[in-house]
C-alpha cells in the first residue's frame, strides 16, 4: 500500500465519527457549554486581576453579536438623508407612549425621534436604553427612505441619570438608609451580579448605584432596584448635566462615555447637551419618587424621603419583559453580521 494511504487510513482512524443528525444538537449544546464555562472561569481570573472600565467593557461585549433591525421610520426623509453610517443612535423605552407603552424608539443622540423599532423585535431589547449605530441609509426605488441600525440589544450602556431639579438632592438613596439596611442592599446587590460591573463587566472595584425608570406621562421617577458598578461609571451616572465643559468631572464622563458606547467625541458631546436640555424640561414640573422597591425587599423608606414620595406607578403600566418571549425572538447569523429574523 502507498505510504500516502496508509497516512490517510491512519489519520482516518484517529479522526472522531461524525455525529449524526439527531446528534448534533445534543453535541453543539455541549460544546456551547464547555466555552461558557471557560468564559467565566477566565472572567473569573481577570476580575482577580482588576481590568479598567475600557478593557472590561471589550470583554463583556465581545461575547455578544452585533445584531441589525431595518427601523419604522417616523421622521421625514430630511432627518434620516442627514444620517451617516456609523452614527450613534440610542434605543429607549417609552413608558409615556399611551397607545403603545411597550414601545422602543429610535433616537438621535441630540435627543431627536427618528422612528421605532419594529414591535416583533421590542422583546430583544432588555435595557430601557441601548445604544447602536446607524447601519445603513438607503432610498428604493419608490423614493421611500430606510434606516439600518446595528446594535447589541442585551448590552447595558452608560448613561446619565436625568433625576429632575426637585429630586436631584434625594436621589442617593444609599445614604438615606439605615446603615445596616444599606450594608445589607450592597452585599445582595455585588452577589446577585456576580460581582461584575453592569455597563462594563469584570472589574476590581465595586460600588452600588440605584437604578431608575422614567416615566414622563406620570412625572415619576421610579427605583427600579440597585447595581454594581466601577467607581468611575457611578461618576457619569450621577454627573451634574448642567456643570460646565471645563469640568474635570464632565470631561471625565466624554472620555468614558466614548469608550464604552463607542462614540466619537462629537457624539459624547451631543449626548450630555441633549442630556442637559432634558433635565432642565424635567426642573420646570414637579416629580415624585415611587420607592416602593424598599418595602417590597424588607426596607423601609427613609422619613427624609417620604415628602417626595407620589403614587406608585399602577401596575398596568409595567413593562415585563419574558425569558421566553426573548427566546421566541432569537438571531440568525447573515453575511456581513447579524440581522433579527
Amino acid at each position: 500500500m502507498p505510504h500516502g494511504s496508509a497516512a490517510s487510513e491512519h489519520e482516518q482512524q484517529q479522526m472522531p465519527a461524525r455525529a449524526s443528525a439527531s446528534e448534533q444538537p445534543e453535541a453543539l449544546a455541549q460544546s456551547r457549554g464547555k466555552a461558557k464555562q471557560l468564559m467565566i472561569d477566565s472572567l473569573k481570573s481577570i476580575q482577580l486581576q482588576g481590568l479598567s472600565p475600557v478593557d472590561a467593557r471589550l470583554t463583556a461585549a465581545g461575547d455578544l453579536p452585533v445584531e441589525s433591525f431595518q427601523c419604522q421610520l417616523w421622521e421625514p426623509a430630511r432627518a434620516v438623508q442627514e444620517l451617516q453610517p456609523d452614527d450613534g443612535v440610542m434605543m429607549v423605552k417609552r413608558f409615556d407612549n399611551t397607545s403603545a407603552p411597550d414601545s422602543v424608539a429610535v433616537m438621535s443622540l441630540k435627543g431627536q425621534l427618528l422612528g421605532y423599532v419594529p414591535r416583533r423585535h421590542i422583546a430583544r431589547f432588555l435595557n430601557d436604553t441601548t445604544c447602536g449605530h446607524v447601519y445603513a441609509v438607503s432610498q428604493d426605488a419608490a423614493g421611500l427612505w430606510r434606516l439600518t441600525v446595528a446594535c447589541r440589544p442585551e448590552l447595558p450602556p452608560l448613561t446619565v441619570d436625568t433625576i429632575p431639579a426637585n429630586l436631584a438632592s434625594y436621589a442617593r438613596i444609599g445614604k438615606a438608609l439605615n446603615p445596616d439596611d444599606w450594608k445589607a442592599v450592597q452585599a445582595v446587590t455585588l452577589q446577585q451580579a456576580g460581582y461584575r460591573c453592569r455597563e462594563c463587566g469584570p472589574v476590581g472595584q465595586l460600588q452600588c448605584r440605584e437604578r431608575w425608570r422614567f416615566y414622563e406621562g406620570y412625572q415619576v421617577v421610579k427605583l427600579m432596584g440597585f447595581a454594581a458598578a466601577h467607581p468611575q461609571v457611578c461618576a457619569v451616572k450621577h454627573l451634574d448635566p448642567c456643570c460646565l465643559p471645563s469640568d474635570p468631572r464632565r470631561q471625565h464622563a466624554v472620555s468614558l462615555l466614548q469608550h464604552i458606547n463607542e462614540w466619537c467625541i462629537g457624539e459624547a458631546e451631543d449626548y450630555l447637551n441633549y442630556v442637559k436640555s432634558l433635565v432642565l424640561k424635567r426642573g420646570k414640573e414637579q416629580w415624585t419618587f415611587d420607592l416602593t422597591w424598599l418595602p417590597k425587599n424588607g426596607y423601609a423608606i427613609p422619613a427624609q424621603l417620604q415628602s417626595v414620595c407620589g403614587p406608585a406607578i399602577p401596575a398596568s403600566v409595567e413593562i415585563r419583559l419574558h425569558s421566553k418571549d426573548v427566546s421566541e425572538r432569537r438571531s440568525k447569523f447573515v453575511k456581513g453580521g447579524c440581522c433579527f429574523q
